[in-house]
């Protein structure tokens, strides 16, 4: 088990994405490809904290899901 809470997995993640910005299955990706077992855990923060903001996927992207992106503004969150 890493050193890190998961809050910090998923920013870091996001934060070391092109576009600052990845779907829950990215997120999954990412993290997963360090920390197999963290899977279960990443939805319920996402959802579960203020400092992650959803945004809908624009209607010209091909894919399913949202996108989650970081919101400075609240801090911990």
């Amino acid at each position: 088990k890493p050193n890190y809470p998961l809050p910090t997995l998923i920013k870091l993640a996001i934060h070391g994405s092109a576009h600052q910005r990845l779907t829950l299955q990215e997120i999954y990706g990412a993290i997963e490809d360090r920390f197999e077992w963290y899977r279960n855990s990443i939805r319920h923060n996402l959802s579960l904290r203020k400092c992650f903001l959803r945004v809908q996927r624009p209607i010209t992207e091909p894919g399913k899901g949202n996108y989650w992106m970081i919101d400075l503004t609240q801090g911990e969150g």
